[in-house]
C-alpha cells in the first residue's frame, strides 16, 4: 500500500517539493535549483538545563519514552517553517542517538546530556570474538525494542502531518569502531585486517536487516524513504558513511571498507555518502568510482573553511556524474549557484524567519 499524501498540514506546496526532489535524484531540474530551507515560526522556550545533571535513568526516559519524545518532536515540526524542498519529518528515534546500531549489537548506551549519547566498546580481545554471529539482528535487544515503540508511535500520528525518518544506523565500519574503540581498530587494520574485514561484513548484514525492519515499521502507516539527511525519496534510499575512515590510508579503505559501501549501493537503489571533514577527502576518488553510488554529501567539518570555499571539490563530484548535497549558510547560496551546475545540486540552509526564507527562495528562482 502506498502511504503517500497529496497534502501535508505543514507544507502547502508538497507536490512541487516532491517533484523537484525527484528531479534532483535524476540529476535534473524543473524550474530552479533544489534547496531545503527551514526557519522558526516562533521562538521555542529553551529548557533550563541541558540534562548534564540528570541521572542515566532520567535521560533514558527523555530520549526513549514515547509519551515524552513524540510530543516534543511534534512541537518542533509545528513551529518550523518548511520552504523549498524542506518538508516536515519526524525522527522518533532521535538522531542524537548517533550510530544506534552499535547499541542494537550490544554496546552499552550512555546518555551524556539531552543532545548527546555515547557507546562503550565491548570488543576487548578478538580471541573471544572468533564467532561473530552475535553481531546480528536481535529482535529482543533492549534498544531495538525501545526503537520499535518510538517508530510505531511516531508513525501512527504521521498521516497528513509529517513523514518519518530512520534511526541513525550509520555505517558498518563506524559501528565497528564503536564496538572495538577507534584507536584499537585503527591498529587492527594493520595487524588484523582479515578480522576487521570479517567483522565489517557481518555488521553490514546486520545493518541491512535493521534497515529493512525499521522501514517495515514506518511503512505500516506512512510511505516514502527518509534518512538522516532529510531528503525525500519515492524509492528506497539511505545515507552511507564511515567517519572512522579518516584514521586510515586509502589502501586500507579500499581493501576493508569500500566493499561494504559497494554492497550497500547494491542493496538500496538510492544512496548518498556522508563525506565528513578534510581527512575523509583522501577516499573521494574511490567513492566516485562506485557505479551505483548516487551522490556525495560534503561536510567540511569543525574548524574547516565553509562550504563556499570547497568549489573545486564539489565540481569534481559533479564532473564524476554524482549528485551533490551540502549544508550552507544562507549567505553562501548565491555563491554555489554561481559556481556549480544547478542540475544535481541540493543545498540546505536555515533562515531566521519565514519571511527571510521566502525571500531567499525568490532569489534562487530568479538566479536559475
Amino acid at each position: 500500500m502506498n502511504h503517500g499524501f497529496t497534502e501535508l498540514k505543514y507544507k502547502q506546496d508538497w507536490q512541487e517539493c516532491k517533484e523537484r526532489t525527484e528531479a534532483w535524484w535524476h540529476g535534473e531540474i524543473i524550474d530552479r535549483a533544489a534547496i531545503r530551507i527551514t526557519a522558526p515560526k516562533k521562538e521555542i522556550p529553551q529548557e533550563e538545563v541541558s540534562g548534564a545533571d540528570l541521572t542515566q535513568e532520567e535521560l533514558e526516559d527523555y530520549f526513549t519514552n514515547p509519551e515524552r519524545a513524540i510530543p516534543r518532536f511534534k512541537e518542533r515540526i509545528e513551529n518550523t517553517y518548511w520552504a523549498g524542498e524542506a518538508f516536515p519529518v519526524m525522527y522518533p528515534v532521535s538522531i542524537s542517538m548517533v550510530a544506534i546500531l552499535a547499541n542494537y549489537l550490544g554496546c552499552p548506551l550512555k546518555f551524556v546530556n539531552k543532545d548527546t549519547t555515547w557507546s562503550d566498546p565491548i570488543i576487548d580481545d578478538w580471541e573471544q570474538w572468533e564467532d561473530l554471529s552475535a553481531l546480528s539482528f536481535d529482535p529482543e535487544n533492549k534498544w531495538w525494542k525501545k526503537s520499535r515503540k518510538l517508530l510505531e508511535k511516531g508513525s501512527r500520528g504521521a498521516p497528513g502531518n509529517y513523514y518519518v525518518g530512520m534511526p541513525d544506523l550509520n555505517g558498518p565500519s563506524e559501528i565497528l569502531s564503536r564496538l572495538r574503540n577507534s584507536q584499537r581498530l585503527a591498529v587492527d587494520t594493520v595487524r588484523r585486517p582479515q578480522k576487521v574485514k570479517e567483522a565489517i561484513d557481518q555488521i553490514n548484514y546486520a545493518w541491512y536487516r535493521y534497515w529493512q525492519a525499521s522501514q517495515g515499521l514506518i511503512h505500516q502507516y506512512v510511505g516514502g524513504y527518509i534518512f538522516m539527511m532529510g531528503i525525500w525519496s519515492e524509492v528506497p534510499a539511505t545515507d552511507l558513511q564511515s567517519d572512522f575512515s579518516c584514521m586510515i590510508s586509502p589502501e586500507s579503505f579500499d581493501e576493508l571498507i569500500l566493499p561494504s559501501v559497494r554492497q550497500q549501493t547494491e542493496w538500496v537503489p538510492r544512496t548518498i555518502y556522508h563525506l565528513d571533514g578534510p581527512d575523509a577527502t583522501r577516499h573521494l576518488d574511490s567513492l566516485l568510482s562506485l557505479e551505483k553510488l548516487d551522490g556525495i554529501q560534503w561536510v567540511p567539518g569543525a574548524g574547516a573553511p565553509p562550504a563556499s570555499e570547497w568549489i573545486s571539490l564539489l565540481r569534481k563530484i559533479q564532473e564524476a556524474g554524482k549528485l551533490v548535497y551540502i549544508a550552507v549558510e544562507k549567505e553562501e547560496v548565491e555563491i554555489l549557484l554561481d559556481k556549480l551546475d544547478p542540475e544535481g545540486l541540493l543545498m540546505t540552509t536555515r533562515c531566521d524567519s519565514p519571511r527571510e526564507a521566502d525571500e531567499l527562495l525568490e532569489k534562487v528562482e530568479q538566479w536559475t
